[in-house]
């Protein structure tokens, strides 16, 4: 009875991920309740804006690939504390770029990576060099550049912004352009050293430009079309263990999970700088 009494009062890890109907209503309950933020959704896509009243200038989308479920949980947390952090940017937010396929993976597809026409949105946009993908390729490119909702709208949310952040998980790396090609990109120097100084805040990542330091290139890129049109972009991977295990490759688990949303708290909001 002694034993029992002891492990009922054992502190409880919160490790669990949100479904994504309850990430996205908590979201919008931020909405509601905070005066700077504000909530509107295209198909079924949540867009928050903070400081909307603003010129546009950064904007951050996670969760493009479903199976990355701990981005969606770091756009939660970065919205949750934009009311203490109060930056003096308009910034904004798609949490979940694939809300369909994240609802898959809430459901037991633990690996689904596209959307629910089977194209790689992170690979559905304009390219400097073109790659054709087989349909079945986790890396398929759909029919055209943007062919795909989700694609169209980060287009259009793109438009007169002068920073972009894509959030990824499946490593540890803090990435500028080019993905596709070994050019340096327009804003070279600057990225450089922004990257340098974010890095001392994840050690265990790889950084630099995406097609030089990754062990792949990937063509059809929204960071790549991002820097065509002269916008400052990066991608950030937040997380990655190296298992066949879908689910533990791409979202930590127990007490990491907490310690990972924190650190890239701090690289999210350093960025900004």
């Amino acid at each position: 009875m002694q034993v029992l009494f002891i492990l009922l009062f054992i502190p409880v890890v919160a490790s669990t991920y949100h479904r994504t109907d309850d990430l996205l209503g908590k979201i919008k309950h931020e909405c509601d309740i905070v005066e700077d933020l504000s909530c509107r959704v295209e198909g079924d896509i949540l867009i928050v804006d903070w400081k909307k009243n603003q010129p546009k200038n950064v904007v951050w989308a996670f969760n493009e690939h479903a199976r990355e479920r701990i981005t969606g949980e770091l756009a939660l947390e970065m919205i949750q504390s934009l009311k203490e952090v109060k930056p003096n940017v308009r910034i904004t937010i798609v949490p979940v770029v694939n809300v369909w396929g994240r609802k898959q993976v809430d459901n037991g597809d633990r690996c689904l990576r596209k959307n629910k026409n089977g194209v790689d949105t992170n690979r559905n946009y304009p390219q400097k060099v073109r790659h054709h993908y087989a349909k079945f390729s986790e890396e398929y490119e759909g029919k055209h550049p943007f062919s795909e909702p989700e694609t169209k709208l980060i287009r259009n949310i793109l438009q007169g912004a002068n920073q972009y952040i894509n959030v990824h998980s499946g490593e540890f790396s803090l990435y500028m352009p080019w993905d596709s090609v070994d050019m340096r990109p327009p804003f070279y120097e600057k990225q450089k050293k922004k990257l340098k100084r974010l890095s001392k805040y994840c050690h265990q990542c790889t950084v630099g430009p995406a097609a030089i330091k990754s062990f792949y290139k990937a063509y059809g890129s929204s960071v790549d079309y991002a820097t065509t049109q002269g916008i400052e972009a990066y991608t950030f991977e937040i997380y990655g263990e190296e298992t066949y295990d879908c689910k533990r490759m791409f979202n930590p688990r127990g007490s990491y999970k907490k310690r990972i949303l924190n650190q890239w708290k701090k690289i999210m909001y350093a960025s900004l700088d």
